[in-house]
């Protein structure tokens, strides 16, 4: 895992060397003993930049040799780091997934002490804000100006104005915080929660996802369960027998309990004590001071100017729901819908009264066509070519590719990404995009405030999911959901790629955490086009594309549940403010009249209406994004707002390529007429007002 450094006139890198594809694969430790190995040396070269740093002298101190330095040697830890996450969540090994995380571990401690919490550091870049070269706002601007201001304001927020005991009590929370965060994603990956079921038990679910189940040891009467998501909801949506669908819902909804429940609470405690400590009234003020949302305030108003509208939406579909109901489905005494039931009801009506059929839809989304479809798409977008490597073997498992990203104009190497995309135990459940190793630009731009025409380091992005593997007899074959899924996953990677920045720390998806997931949201959008479904789609059988009837029926169902789906992400979104607020602090973890679980029903019986929610559920357990997002859920309802407006404006300027919001994109269909996209837009808007109330 050696990492180099290059030096030239015009461009300073530290970076770990990704030109081909077998350089990106040898960067990933096969052994306990190369973890250890990576780690000790990218702390040595990490403490050899800094000691460097310090002994500059104050007559000599720079951009160059302070911020500049200390933005490479940060991001060069980082991709250690990066790389034992990716190990963490993807080796097949349980003692290198064990050894990763603990190595994460430490090398978080090492970054907290002598990056974010480093007062010599600290003093470094308060003496080069005395210098000249930092007064003149012509000679430190743009990308650079901005990474300072953020920088300073960081250290700021780390504590670094803090002395003694109060500076150091600091240091141990953000370190506690850390591991905590670790231990709870670990638990949450490796829950190996299944279930038993006779055959008959799982009527209606389809054909693919029962050849893909084992019977039970020791009892060839039963098939085993498991929770991942191809198997978890293909029987949510399909299943018939409503006791089985009960007791899925209740495990999924029970995934790493109890193990995480007093993870969860000591987090909380952690953040909190934190944020008072650095002067917050909670970690929920703390966490988004430096969003674009800025304040708890701001992003519980934005919650709530979106939830009236969205219920007289969820009305409207429930009552179409209690119109047509399937004979497994009971309501409650009151008429409410149990939560065991919505996605199999939603299913019911999809089919029935939309005439759209997943399980037909998905004969046309065969995997190794689609993704090429999909491949073909990027490519026109962005003006790329993809070169696909089949190095699974020189990786973690042989089902893991990697793609060689080269730029069509300049036939510049921009990266490569790794895709892992089949569920297996122990690897990660849900689907991410991992950055390694970021874009980074040199200083010989023709431009000095876009960058444009400088020369650039290459990238590493890992994009994982968890999508049905092929059977004896049939591909593997894509829902219209795992199309959306991987676009948006690929959307991460190809902003990774194309997100260069001058400076390391901010390039690729390294973006206010409230505005990272506007990339992706937009480019999902195509996916609801008549063209881009009929490119996309190739039945396993016959060859054809998606037939007319079913694409108009498909778009049409687009916003046929968007009122539950935008108030179930409201759902998450409000909880993750109030887990981190003052007020259930004082409740729930000093005092005990309230929990984290009681927290979530009530907010989903207060947002969510109509619904049986059943007892016993401990959701949050496995709720990742309470360790990553913290109190920032919100940010994927905001950024869906911002991203409809860019995909708007990409309709009518879809005849331009446009380098936009740090990612260049080239759109597809160049010939189309700009008054049909007008038109199309105007369509567009009109619709979802009327359909998703948020616009």
């Amino acid at each position: 895992s050696e990492m180099c450094i290059r030096d030239s006139l015009n461009m300073r890198k530290i970076f770990a060397d990704v030109s081909t594809h077998k350089q990106c694969s040898s960067l990933f430790p096969k052994t306990v003993e190369e973890i250890g190995s990576l780690v000790n040396a990218a702390k040595d070269r990490a403490t050899t930049s800094l000691k460097a740093i310090y002994g500059v002298d104050a007559s000599t101190r720079s951009f160059q040799n302070t911020a500049r330095a200390t933005d490479l040697a940060e991001s060069e830890l980082s991709v250690a780091g990066s790389l034992l996450s990716v190990l963490m969540n993807t080796s097949a090994q349980k003692e290198l997934r064990d050894e990763a995380r603990k190595q994460i571990v430490d090398i978080q401690e090492f970054s907290i002490e002598n990056f974010s919490t480093n007062k010599e550091l600290y003093k470094c870049f308060q003496a080069y804000q005395s210098t000249p070269e930092f007064a003149n706002e012509a000679h430190v601007a743009g990308q650079q100006r901005y990474w300072l201001t953020e920088q300073i304001a960081d250290y700021k927020r780390s504590g670094l104005d803090l002395e003694g005991a109060d500076f150091d009590e600091v240091v141990s929370l953000q370190k506690k915080i850390a591991a905590l965060s670790t231990t709870f994603s670990a638990n949450s990956a490796e829950d190996k929660t299944e279930l038993y079921f006779a055959p008959e038990a799982l009527v209606g679910t389809p054909e693919s996802v029962l050849k893909g189940l084992s019977k039970k040891e020791g009892d060839d009467t039963l098939l085993v369960v498991k929770l991942d998501y191809p198997t978890y909801f293909g029987i949510m949506k399909n299943c018939e027998i409503a006791d089985t669908r009960r007791q899925m819902s209740l495990a999924f909804e029970n995934r790493a309990f109890p193990q995480n429940m007093d993870v969860l609470k000591d987090v909380i405690r952690a953040r909190h004590q934190l944020a008072t400590k650095l002067g917050y009234v909670s970690f929920a003020a703390y966490n988004l001071a430096d969003k674009m949302i800025k304040t708890p305030q701001n992003a519980s108003t934005f919650i709530d100017s979106l939830i009236p509208g969205l219920q007289k939406k969820w009305a409207l579909e429930k009552q179409v729901i209690c119109e047509n109901l399937h004979p497994s489905v009971v309501l409650t005494p009151t008429g409410d819908i149990e939560n065991y039931d919505i996605a199999f009801s939603i299913n019911q009506v999809k089919m029935n009264k939309l005439a759209v059929s997943e399980t037909d839809i998905k004969e046309y989304f065969p995997m190794d066509a689609t993704v090429q479809a999909l491949f073909d798409i990027y490519q026109a977008f962005f003006d790329i070519t993809f070169v696909e490597h089949k190095n699974g073997n020189d990786l973690w498992h042989e089902d893991v590719t990697t793609l060689e990203v080269v730029d069509n104009k300049t036939k510049a190497l921009l990266g490569h990404i790794i895709m892992d995309l089949f569920p297996r135990e122990g690897k990660f459940s849900h689907a991410c995009c991992h950055p390694v190793v970021p874009a980074v630009e040199g200083d010989d731009a023709a431009d000095p405030v876009t960058g444009a025409g400088a020369t650039f380091s290459p990238v590493l992005t890992v994009v994982l999911a968890n999508f049905p593997k092929p059977s004896a007899d049939a591909p593997a074959l894509f829902l219209h959901d795992d199309v959306e899924t991987f676009f948006h996953e690929f959307g991460h990677a190809i902003h990774n790629i194309m997100g260069r920045s001058r400076m390391a720390t901010h390039a690729g998806t390294s973006v206010k955490r409230d505005f990272v997931e506007l990339p992706s949201q937009m480019l999902e959008e195509w996916l609801w086009e008549e063209d881009i479904l009929k490119k996309v789609s190739k039945h396993y059988k016959t060859g054809l594309p998606l037939p007319d009837t079913l694409i108009k029926s498909k778009i049409a169902s687009q916003s046929a549940f968007s009122g539950r789906d935008s108030l179930r992400q409201l759902c998450f979104a409000r909880y993750s403010l109030n887990l981190f607020s003052e007020d259930f602090y004082k409740n729930a973890i000093e005092g005990s009249s309230d929990s984290t679980s009681d927290t979530f029903m009530r907010i989903q019986k207060e947002i969510l209406t109509g619904i049986h929610y059943s007892e016993g559920s401990h959701f949050e357990c496995a709720f990742g994004h309470l360790m990553g997002y913290g109190a920032g859920y919100y940010g994927y309802m905001w950024s869906e707002v911002l991203a409809q407006d860019v995909f708007s404006l990409s309709l009518i300027h879809i005849s331009e390529p446009t380098r936009l919001l740090s990612i260049s994109y080239a759109v597809f269909c160049l010939k189309k007429k700009k008054k049909k996209l007008e038109r199309l837009n105007n369509n567009r808007i009109k619709n979802r007002r009327e359909a998703k109330t948020d616009t």
